[in-house]
């Protein structure tokens, strides 16, 4: 029962959490600003949920802010860093609203219980663990942890927990005790990903957005909570818009930090790969456990690592079956953990129909070690991809709206064993990316700031299926790349009168500005944009290519170009077209 749970809560945090602020001399602290809005997150079924998200904001000010979300945006205190602030303003609108908080069970921090309410008996009663921000949208209220402990947390509202966490103020706090280290050597990890586990009841939405809810009113309490969305990082899966979360690549530690945010007990089952169970809550175990499902009750966090030895994608899902959108089956508690191939992207180009690769990755042509291809004819658009998902990129060429891919990577044109594809008409410019996070290349064309993207991989222009999206300019030339390193290609574009470019971080396939989405300045007039993983981090980064064939990297992926830190290289001659892959 949903208030026998908080009750117990509540008892807990006042025996376990009632600690005193500490002072840390000159230590480091992360500092957030936070404001929590109404807004509505769409369901697969097209149903419009309103929530109570939280944005992040650049400072004090509150004036520059990211797009609200649940959950919240990961707070995470860097290495080296002891003690966190979050500045908390409350921009709740609606017939309803209340007093929010922040909490953070497992964190240091002093209690100051709010009394307001009474009950039948006249007798008052705690509304929230911490000083509360009203709403205002005109001040805001400081949350202090000094000493904060290493490990994954979940960050809640401490005001009315049963409603405000069901709306969605909460989200995931980290620390990590060293660098790639979560709790120390014992734990070491190349990539983290969060998998954070949470639920909708449709109904109590519905009342707080009508300013229906409380005493008298036609919802009262969340007693009767019956969930009907099932949600893992704030999306309910559906076959129309797999959830993918990038999770490093074959070879290497990824950590796994599981998190529940909502009020049924859940089991994460991974399909394919054992979970090296290291953590709990925040405490390290004496020993990891090697299971393949997690059991994740309400509230609670758990830290994992995998070291996958192939690269693809494995299927995590909900054994308690939160595996639907409200009537509809097939959707909810399902992800995709996107393993990469690994390594940099090798670089080549391609001339007259012939393709000269890179094999052996040393930015050099070296005859006779090196490959030599012809795929193609003079006039061709090279689209190199990865078409069979064996991890490895073939070749393939765009030629007057077809796309002709060796799709069984034999380097030789096999009529009616390799694929043909009509798609797209004249002037278009062909794009090549894993739009579906399924491990293989499909394809797509750029027509004039309009994209046009094969999103279910059957080669041909589906209305529904198929995505369109609208980003850029005629004259601009596209680019793709996974960006945030989620494990999906997203788009972008480059302006080559100026060098600029403008990419789609957040992967909406709409230009947010630059304070969301990515605006860098790369090159110069008349260069030709590259993009690939350059340093093999599991994340595109941007580059080009200029002159008699020289190669600028932004190997460090922070969108300038830096002397002596960055790669430049030969390799191909004047009029090259550039190519990249994992040959």
């Amino acid at each position: 029962m949903t208030t026998f749970y908080w009750k117990t809560r509540i008892k807990s945090a006042f025996l376990a959490l009632v600690l005193f602020l500490g002072l840390c001399g000159t230590s480091q602290a992360a500092e957030y600003w936070l404001r929590a809005e109404t807004i509505a997150k769409n369901m697969p079924d097209g149903a419009a949920i309103t929530m109570w998200g939280l944005a992040s904001c650049t400072d004090g000010t509150y004036a520059t802010c990211a797009p609200a979300t649940v959950p919240g945006p990961e707070l995470n205190v860097p290495v080296g860093d002891t003690s966190l602030t979050v500045h908390l303003r409350n921009n709740l609108t609606g017939p309803y609203t209340e007093p929010i908080s922040l909490l953070i069970p497992g964190q240091q921090t002093s209690l100051s219980p709010v009394m307001q309410d009474t009950d039948t008996s006249g007798r008052l009663r705690v509304t929230s663990f911490v000083a509360e921000t009203p709403v205002d949208n005109t001040s805001s209220t400081d949350y202090v942890w000094n000493n904060v402990k290493a490990g994954t947390y979940l960050y809640q509202s401490g005001t009315h927990p049963a409603l405000q966490v069901q709306m969605g103020l909460y989200g995931a706090m980290t620390h990590d005790a060293a660098a790639n280290q979560a709790y120390g050597a014992s734990t070491a990890f190349a990539t983290s990903a969060i998998v954070l586990f949470s639920e909708i009841d449709p109904l109590l939405h519905i009342s707080i957005a009508a300013g229906d809810y409380g005493p008298g009113m036609g919802m009262t309490s969340t007693m009767h909570y019956e969930p009907k969305y099932f949600l893992i990082n704030g999306t309910a899966f559906s076959t129309a818009s797999p959830i993918t979360v990038a999770a490093g690549t074959a070879g290497s530690t990824t950590l796994l930090r599981f998190l529940n945010a909502g009020l049924r007990m859940r089991v994460p089952t991974l399909s394919g790969l054992y979970l090296s169970l290291v953590a709990e809550d925040g405490n390290l175990y004496p020993f990891a456990k090697e299971q393949y499902s997690v059991l994740l009750a309400p509230g609670k966090t758990m830290d994992a690592l995998i070291t996958p030895a192939n690269y693809g994608a494995y299927a995590i899902f909900d054994r308690m079956l939160g595996l639907a959108n409200y009537l509809q089956p097939g959707g909810g508690m399902l992800a995709y953990l996107s393993v990469g191939a690994g390594g940099p992207e090798k670089v080549g180009v391609f001339r007259g129909g012939y393709w000269y690769r890179d094999a052996n990755g040393n930015n050099i042509w070296d005859g006779g070690i090196d490959t030599t291809t012809r795929f193609g004819i003079t006039g061709d658009i090279p689209v190199p991809g990865d078409w069979n998902g064996d991890g490895v990129d073939d070749m393939g060429v765009y030629r007057n709206t077809y796309f002709y891919r060796d799709t069984n990577g034999n380097g030789i044109w096999d009529a009616g064993i390799d694929s043909t594809t009509k798609f797209g008409v004249f002037g278009d410019t062909p794009v090549v990316g894993d739009w579906n996070s399924d491990g293989i290349s499909e394809i797509g064309v750029f027509q004039n700031g309009t994209w046009y993207i094969d999103f279910n991989g059957n080669g041909a222009w589906n209305n529904g299926a198929d995505k369109t999206f609208t980003f850029g300019a005629a004259g601009n030339i596209p680019v793709v790349g996974d960006w945030n390193g989620d494990g999906s290609t997203n788009i972008g574009v480059f302006i080559p009168a100026t060098g600029a470019w403008n990419l789609d971080l957040n992967g909406n396939g709409a230009f947010d500005g630059c304070v969301i989405d990515g605006c860098y300045t790369f090159g110069q007039a008349g260069d030709v944009p590259v993009t690939a993983d350059w340093n093999g981090d599991g994340t595109t980064n941007i580059g080009v290519f200029r002159g008699a064939g020289f190669w600028h990297t932004d190997s460090n992926g922070n969108g300038v170009l830096d002397t002596g830190v960055d790669v430049t290289f030969k390799f191909g001659i004047a009029n090259d077209k550039p190519v990249v892959g994992r040959w």
